[in-house]
């Protein structure tokens, strides 16, 4: 948080004093949102943790009201995310996350909760998808993208793996059919053209078929009847996805949605419109180097010429890149995976099943938003807005992953004395 902190300041400077006081800056309110969350982190350590389990479910339904009644706010840069309050704004989105492990956590926790169990799994997803939902509604794709991480959550209380490996499949299935489609590709087959997607259905229809022949003539029989359902539930979800790329692209996505996904599998550049920012931070990542320029010399990820647009929120990796260059990126890398690893064995070493199951969605969250929003700023993927936690400038942000840590903390502290 100090470190992000600082750069937040480094991405402000201007070169010269500037005129407003301390507190009306960027990294004025960033210190004041520091401050806070500090002290409510504090008090949540002196909090038993039997009344935060017990409180989950409270604190869940808060948060869904408080995501419902956010839609009924004016639009703030084009999203109903924000509640307003003077200079200093809340978005409810990002205590959601925190809300969703707590209930998730609480729910699995339950003696008569298997992951086994159809019901069981129905209902954990649904905890997920309520509030992922209503923030897809906001709209807000890039926070709601982060809910995907409860899976991870899942698979380490016991879901099988299959489920994993066909979650990779969809994904996979749909990267390649938004590819053909935003490139608008034609493929002739025997003297018939057909668009690219189209085409990779006909190809996964044919995938299918061969797996079937496979299963029928190299499986032993008593083995088939579960070789097939397989199969079957993978077909249907292959050829439904892919079916839907073309209807989804067309109709859902907004024309900035579709030059995003052109610029970023390389089908076009734009560097004066969508792809402008992904190009501008790419620039100033490439011009730290290997050691970077220096704290506070960095010339295109701050205020003065304002080469990188969002340099202290969704960008701010760019002000890293530039003055710390390469090494610096590859330290704080490692500092990030650190972080991840601890929070794991603190997880695993845990008596309390809700204990240990938060852990790991806090860890889920927390990788997800440091992968994402490294992967969009180096252009590895789609620029949906995302922030680095205890990193980017964002009162509810370090706020909300604040309290995660410390529940987790106090959650850990009473380790010892929970009975197996």
């Amino acid at each position: 948080m100090t470190f992000g902190y600082f750069t937040i300041y480094s991405s402000s400077y201007s070169g010269f004093l500037l005129n407003e006081s301390f507190w009306d800056n960027s990294y004025g309110k960033q210190m004041v949102w520091i401050i806070i969350s500090i002290v409510l982190g504090s008090i949540i350590l002196l909090i038993e943790g039997s009344f935060i389990q017990n409180s989950s479910y409270v604190f869940y339904l808060i948060i869904l009201i408080l995501l419902i009644t956010v839609l009924f706010m004016p639009a703030v840069k084009g999203a109903k995310s924000w509640f307003q309050f003077g200079g200093f704004s809340i978005q409810p989105s990002e205590f959601a996350k925190l809300g969703c492990s707590l209930a998730f956590a609480r729910y699995l926790s339950l003696i008569n909760t298997r992951t086994q169990n159809l019901k069981n799994r129905l209902t954990a997803g649904a905890i997920v998808m309520v509030p992922a939902l209503l923030i897809m509604i906001q709209p807000d794709p890039g926070t709601m993208l982060v809910f995907i991480g409860f899976v991870f959550v899942l698979y380490r209380e016991g879901l099988s793996g299959n489920f994993l490996l066909i979650g990779l499949f969809a994904v996979l299935i749909a990267v390649v059919g938004v590819f053909f489609k935003a490139s608008g590709s034609f493929i002739e087959v025997a003297n018939l053209t057909v668009s690219g997607n189209l085409f990779f259905g006909i190809i996964l229809v044919i995938g299918f078929f061969v797996a079937f022949l496979i299963i029928k003539y190299f499986v032993l029989p008593r083995y088939r009847r579960e070789k097939y359902i397989r199969l079957i539930v993978v077909s249907i979800v292959g050829i439904s996805i892919s079916l839907s790329v073309s209807f989804i692209y067309d109709n859902l996505f907004k024309e900035r949605h579709r030059n995003r996904f052109q610029i970023m599998f390389g089908i076009k550049e734009d560097r004066k419109g969508d792809g402008y920012n992904i190009y501008q931070a790419l620039s100033a990542i490439g011009s730290g180097e290997t050691f970077g320029k220096g704290y506070l010399n960095g010339t295109l990820s701050n205020d003065k010429f304002k080469h990188v647009p969002e340099q202290n929120t969704d960008f701010i990796f760019c002000v890293l890149a530039e003055e710390w260059g390469f090494l610096g990126c590859f330290a704080f890398v490692c500092l990030y995976a650190s972080i991840l690893i601890r929070m794991i064995m603190i997880a695993e070493r845990q008596r309390s099943k809700f204990t240990r199951i938060y852990g790991y969605c806090v860890t889920s969250i927390l990788f997800f938003h440091f992968m994402i929003n490294v992967g969009m700023v180096i252009g590895l993927a789609p620029v949906i807005g995302i922030p680095l936690p205890f990193f980017s400038k964002g009162g509810s942000a370090v706020l909300a992953f604040s309290l995660m840590i410390s529940i987790l903390l106090r959650l850990d502290a009473e380790r010892k004395v929970v009975l197996r």
